[in-house]
């Protein structure tokens, strides 16, 4: 059994979800952190359980005793974890880490933000997050990314990234990057259309709203996974530095050019590789 600790939003649930889902059988949620920190601040965004959205998730929620065997420090559960071989892997960062074959019992705690956890389960994984049918407006729109070849997802990410404490660990992506990504595409393809995604739609439109070729793409605040739906229905990829916007790439089926930023993190805060997090046949700039 894996029981993995969700934390973070629906794109960072995601992760936590497929680095258990595709190396066991038997998965187990624990959701006391989103229900313990509810509130708010300058360096924390609160978040709610978002999985549910996915009607083919297999999973059940960890009980207390069954978080004692990991953690509690009793005698009788510390002999207990040499019995039955226990493992609690916790990320310091975002680096990778592996997972014991030899431990039946896995608590994972961490961001496992790389497909390098369950790539080889892909289409497990795609059943997995297949979404729920989008209501009429959105159906509209998804009939539209597919009536187009060259359909591109471009994700602007802003919100709690302008957070003064938050901007300081993620940084905020250039105009510079959108730019480059887009010029890339135009020389390699014809007739591009573009749909803009962003918590920021205002500054969607000061931007790129006066392109004929670009759709901003609103309403779905309330249900911010349609936006996801949508983005994987698109052929190719301008991603923000953003677990939302990577899934939204990497569920796609289409057979399209995912650009992503090479700055995901602020280098003077966070030390890891963004080769991790990056699969290898996507382009960066």
């Amino acid at each position: 059994m894996i029981v993995t600790k969700l934390q973070g939003g629906l794109g960072n649930q995601m992760f936590q979800y497929a680095a258990a889902y595709a190396n066991s059988d038997q998965i187990y949620l624990d959701l006391d952190f989103l229900h313990h920190h509810q509130t708010s601040n300058k360096t924390f965004t609160r978040r709610y359980y978002e999985l549910s959205l996915f009607p083919n998730l297999l999973y059940e929620t960890v009980s207390r005793y069954q978080k004692k065997i990991f953690f509690s420090k009793s005698l009788f559960y510390k002999l207990l974890r040499k019995l039955i071989g226990t493992d609690v892997i916790i990320q310091q960062e975002n680096e990778l880490v592996s997972f014991s074959a030899e431990k039946h019992y896995v608590y994972l705690d961490g961001y496992f933000q790389s497909e390098h956890y369950f790539a080889h389960a892909r289409e497990r994984i795609l059943h997995a997050f297949s979404f729920p049918r989008l209501d009429p407006i959105n159906q509209v729109l998804i009939d539209e990314i597919s009536s187009h070849e060259n359909s591109v997802s471009l994700h602007i990410r802003r919100g709690d990234y302008l957070k003064p404490e938050v901007i300081k660990y993620h940084g905020l992506l250039s105009l510079f990057y959108y730019h480059e990504a887009l010029q890339l595409l135009q020389r390699q393809f014809r007739d591009i259309k573009i749909f803009i995604f962003s918590d920021d739609p205002a500054f969607a439109r000061e931007n790129f709203g006066h392109f004929s070729y670009v759709t901003i793409v609103e309403g779905n605040e309330k249900d911010a996974w349609k936006d996801m739906a949508l983005m994987a229905a698109c052929r190719h990829h301008i991603i923000a530095n953003s677990s939302f916007s990577w899934w939204g790439a990497w569920l796609s089926t289409k057979q399209g050019v995912k650009i992503a930023p090479k700055r995901w993190f602020n280098p003077e805060v966070a030390s890891f590789d963004i080769s991790d997090i990056i699969p290898k046949n996507w382009l960066t700039i």
